[in-house]
């Protein structure tokens, strides 16, 4: 969809009424628009600024916040809650997207602190007793695995946060999803090859 027509679109009255009134057409025609115009930027400027994290993890992560801010801005034209502002609507998404974005990267840092644990399960190569990282190559693997584990499902990193880094035992998260311990420890073994094998794939990059 051209700038232009969007930009003729993109303006709290339209978008509220659109919303409210559930005008399908126009609902997604605005959707198209936010998409169109703002996403690709939401995305290179999260690039710049947070590029001490990896590439693809900030890209996907900006992506994200991208469209639950497009879900918040929605939400809130439903409820008429955009005219409690004199900002203009590129600016609302902004923010939106900004802090989903922030609460994302705060996720991602408790989840690289927790890796440090994690480490020494996937190889004890490049780690010392401690599970911190002995040199280069250690920290490598510990930013792979964060990848890794961003790109595993929500039910495999739950299973791996409570057998490694809450160190529950076999038997306790058997208890927890209500089946047998072999199949507990089936499962626990089946994550953890995942994420090695994620791990191999990422580094072979």
């Amino acid at each position: 969809m051209k700038t232009k027509a969007c930009q003729e679109l993109l303006n709290i009255e339209i978008i509220s009424s659109a919303f409210q009134n559930k005008r399908e057409d126009l609902s997604n025609q605005i959707i198209s628009c936010f998409y169109s115009c703002y996403q690709s930027l939401f995305v290179q400027w999260a690039k710049i600024t947070y590029r001490r994290y990896p590439v693809d993890l900030i890209e996907s992560l900006a992506q994200d916040a991208f469209t639950d801010g497009v879900l918040k801005l929605k939400e809130s034209a439903v409820s008429d809650k955009l005219y409690q502002s004199n900002a203009n609507i590129k600016t609302i998404l902004f923010h939106f997207c900004r802090n989903i974005l922030l609460g994302n990267l705060s996720h991602e840092k408790r989840l690289a602190d927790k890796n440090k644990k994690l480490a020494p399960f996937i190889s004890n190569e490049y780690t010392s007793d401690t599970g911190e990282p002995e040199s280069e190559e250690g920290e490598i693997l510990q930013e792979n695995m964060m990848l890794a584990l961003a790109k595993m499902s929500a039910a495999d990193r739950q299973i791996i946060q409570w057998r490694h880094l809450e160190e529950k035992s076999n038997d306790e998260i058997a208890k927890i999803l209500a089946i047998t311990t072999e199949s507990a420890t089936n499962r626990i073994y089946r994550c953890m090859q995942r994420l090695r094998k994620l791990v191999d794939e990422i580094g072979e990059r």
